[in-house]
């Protein structure tokens, strides 16, 4: 485990063998999620939307779906209009 300080301008360095390990590269993106009195620090892939794709299975058009939606959305304010 590396332990690392906190500058007085709230930055960090991240441990080289940590950056090697995890392919860091200058301009990347990471992400801190607070798990109780715990930090995780994480890579946020370069398109995280593109590695995503295909992860969901559905036999429906994605825009067939949400053209369903939207109806089904548009019916139920009717019935709370009337």
């Amino acid at each position: 485990m590396a332990v690392v300080s906190i500058s007085p301008r709230y930055r960090i360095t991240i441990p080289k063998e940590i950056r090697d390990e995890t392919n860091l590269k200058v301009g990347d993106k990471i992400s801190f999620l607070r798990k109780g009195d715990e930090i995780i620090i994480f890579k946020v892939p370069e398109k995280p939307l593109l590695r995503m794709a295909g992860s969901l299975k559905t036999k429906k058009n994605i825009r067939k779906i949400l053209q369903e939606l939207k109806q089904e959305d548009r019916e139920a304010e009717k019935h709370r209009v009337s």
